[in-house]
């Protein structure tokens, strides 16, 4: 979330005689008039940042120290850079990570809160003593040494994260034709099913089926949108149709309902839509995935271009990722963008949506 940037470019904005806007790597930042020349070195934090309350970042007290993409003077500033004074002594190079020095935390959405909340009540079930169950370090305590909580996502599959086309825009170099596809705003979710493969001669093998958050396994079946779309799609009959000779299989995609992220798509049930279909080979194909996809039921992440050539900068990325969604009468998030082969992959999130909806 922090780390040590360099001042690519200063851009003077049109009426502002005490600001002006940073380029760093791909993101246009607002800072100070003259604190930064071109080629300096920075400690840049990324939007969702949550800075620690110390005394230098008092300022922001009043956004609750996270930062957000904003708009000042008619340009978009994403994230907040600060001189290497803010950090101790010591040679820093371009590329450190410094969140840890800095005391960054990573913003923790209502969703994110959702699901800790999930855990905890799976954690209850178990009737470990109420009074000690109030206590938060023992129930850290039993996320670690629980049975069920040393395995609470599976470690052979990724946790869903794209990178921003902002952190690595040398991307842009590639013009290779990539697919283009919603990013559609909801809950990941990850649904797989992993073979335990017979020490028995003549004994089938057995296979284990879950379902998880975006960080989270959810052991036990409830109310949540992720087995909602479980059941509705009867996931683990696709699964066991689709996992052959694999040791597992997983597909991931985004959950939508009416209580999550404000219901921005007026869905009156929970429904997924697929965008990873992973096996020990890699990630499938966007195209290919899609016709798995549609042959099972599921539905596949709106596709906006199955041939989209990068441009030239970040800039015209983004305002290719501002559009309607194609699943209702709201902005889109952005545009998600997968090399033909399924083995190269990053997004671009509207920075007008992110403004829109305070995010």
């Amino acid at each position: 979330m922090a780390s040590i940037k360099e001042i690519a470019a200063l851009h003077a904005i049109k009426g502002k005689d005490r600001i002006e806007l940073a380029v760093i790597d791909g993101w246009s930042v607002i800072v100070k008039k003259n604190e930064f020349r071109v080629g300096d070195k920075c400690v840049y934090c990324e939007i969702d940042s949550v800075l620690p309350e110390k005394p230098e970042f008092e300022f922001l007290r009043n956004k609750n120290f996270r930062i957000k993409t904003m708009k000042m003077g008619g340009v978009i500033s994403q994230g907040i850079c600060f001189p290497l004074s803010i950090l101790p002594e010591s040679e820093y190079k371009v590329g450190d990570d410094v969140t840890d020095i800095v005391g960054v935390k990573q913003y923790e959405s209502t969703m994110d809160k959702e699901q800790k909340s999930l855990s905890e009540t799976q954690l209850d079930s178990k009737k470990y003593p109420k009074w000690l169950m109030r206590s938060k370090w023992f129930r850290k305590l039993v996320r670690r040494y629980d049975k069920r909580g040393s395995k609470a996502f599976p470690a052979f599959v990724h946790k869903t994260d794209e990178t921003r086309i902002q952190n690595i825009p040398f991307i842009l170099k590639e013009k290779q034709p990539f697919v283009a596809t919603e990013k559609i705003d909801g809950q990941s979710g990850t649904f797989c099913l992993e073979r335990h493969k017979s020490k028995i001669p003549f004994v089938k093998d057995k296979f284990e089926y879950m379902v998880c958050s975006r960080n989270l396994r959810l052991f036990n079946k409830d109310n949540s949108s992720y087995w909602s779309v479980s059941d509705r799609y009867d996931i683990e009959k696709v699964l066991r149709k689709l996992i052959g000779n694999f040791d597992w299989i997983a597909i991931q995609g985004e959950c939508i309902a009416p209580n999550v992220q404000g219901n921005k798509y007026k869905v009156k049930i929970p429904d997924l839509y697929v965008f990873n279909i992973i096996t020990p080979e890699g990630r499938m194909s966007s195209l290919n995935a899609k016709n798995i996809c549609e042959a099972n039921g599921l539905k596949f992440v709106p596709i906006i271009d199955t041939s989209y050539i990068l441009p030239d900068t970040v800039d015209k990325v983004l305002e290719y990722a501002h559009g309607k969604s194609t699943l209702g009468s709201t902005l889109r998030e952005g545009i998600v963008f997968r090399s033909q082969d399924g083995k190269v992959s990053f997004k671009a999130v509207d920075p007008l949506f992110l403004i829109k909806y305070d995010e």
